[in-house]
């Protein structure tokens, strides 16, 4: 059986806690977990500098690699629960709406919210 890798941003704390909330789900599933600012993945993928990571990347276990959303997508499919996201990205537009919802939170994901309360 191949592995998918799951490569997130290591730097980012709202990455941290998806990974560490999907971690032994993806793991039961045959998914590897890595921070891109591993300098063998930097490697793979040819990232020069950690201020390049933009986005989560998934090298799948058809050997290709996802990013941002699509990335997402790929990994609904192997988890039973999520597989309705996965056939929801197949629809027209849906895969667009997704990809948006993506980027505004990649945008925002350094962002620390602080309570005044």
């Amino acid at each position: 059986m191949n592995t998918t890798w799951l490569l997130y941003d290591e730097e980012c704390p709202f990455c941290n806690r998806m990974v560490n909330m999907f971690r032994t789900i993806l793991e039961k599933r045959n998914c590897k977990v890595k921070p891109l600012q591993n300098k063998t993945v930097m490697n793979i993928l040819r990232i020069n500098d950690s201020n390049d990571v933009t986005e989560i990347k998934i090298i799948g276990d058809d050997k290709k690699i996802y990013g941002g959303a699509k990335g997402i997508i790929f990994l609904s499919k192997k988890i039973w629960w999520a597989w309705p996201l996965w056939a929801l990205a197949h629809l027209p537009l849906t895969m667009n709406i997704i990809n948006y919802i993506y980027i505004l939170i990649a945008k925002n994901r350094q962002r620390k919210a602080v309570c005044d309360i």
